[in-house]
């Protein structure tokens, strides 16, 4: 059962972010061949001006509407119009509240890997990562690995937004477990608990970069590739922690029951 509360969920959100997908993809590849031609023939270069706009508002949806779209199913078919039906269904709470993080993670995933390959689409080079290493290698000290640099720093990305949706998942639980308020309750209860996470990052950092011995009471910090390499390490690890902490906290209040009225 579970498999099929998964498929529906994936149905349901695919059916409109398979096209934004493609479209990103498309518009990269449109925009990339704009920008070769439009080297030697004009009406190719005002064309690759007007892709280029198009694709930047597509990039930001084909990150953002995964998000955005998994937190409103979530509210819309577990305390909605649909949630009669969903909580009638013959499954536990776990398989409910399961199905919805797995749907949001693969749907998440597939919005980064489409974001990274058309990127890559629009604005590669041979010498892509050899510029981007010599500008890093202004700021940084020591030898360092543009791909693993890039491996990590995509990776703390999605672990964040994983985060804050754990975040959002933990608030909507707790909120609509009330009668009133339940709107403002989420968003005050989001934005607390996104706060005191960041806090709780920004603290931890602080101990790495001391303890990899970075002077943070210098007027000039000098960031060894050790220390970014920490701090990457530590953010997806303390993102990873409380993205956890914040799922199991969910489910364990879920299970206590549903609110619907």
């Amino acid at each position: 059962m579970f498999g099929k509360l998964l498929k529906k969920d994936l149905s349901r959100n695919m059916r409109w972010l398979w096209i934004l997908f493609v479209a990103t993809l498309g518009i990269a590849i449109l925009g990339r061949g704009c920008k070769e031609l439009g080297a030697s023939i004009l009406l190719f270069k005002i064309l690759g001006i007007f892709f280029d706009s198009v694709f930047y508002a597509l990039l930001v949806n084909v990150v953002l509407q995964p998000f955005l779209r998994n937190f409103l199913n979530f509210t819309k078919s577990l305390y909605g119009d649909e949630s009669y039906l969903t909580h009638t269904l013959p499954v536990t709470k776990n398989q409910i509240i399961n199905a919805k993080f797995v749907t949001a993670l693969i749907e998440m995933a597939l919005g980064f890997s489409v974001m990274v390959v058309s990127i890559l689409i629009m604005f590669w080079t041979p010498t892509m990562f050899d510029s981007l290493a010599l500008l890093l290698s202004f700021v940084i000290v020591g030898q360092f690995s543009i791909g693993g640099l890039f491996v990590l720093f995509v990776t703390l990305v999605v672990v964040e937004f994983v985060m804050f949706l754990s975040i959002i998942f933990f608030s909507i639980v707790v909120a609509y477990r009330a009668k009133e308020k339940r709107v403002l309750k989420t968003f005050l209860l989001t934005a607390g608990m996104a706060f005191a996470s960041i806090i709780v990052l920004f603290i931890v950092i602080l101990i790495v970069l001391t303890l990899n011995g970075v002077a943070l009471t210098s007027a000039t910090v000098t960031l060894t590739s050790t220390a970014l390499y920490s701090v990457l390490v530590t953010g997806i690890v303390v993102y990873f922690v409380i993205s956890v902490l914040f799922y199991c906290l969910a489910k364990k209040i879920f299970n206590r029951g549903v609110n619907v009225d």
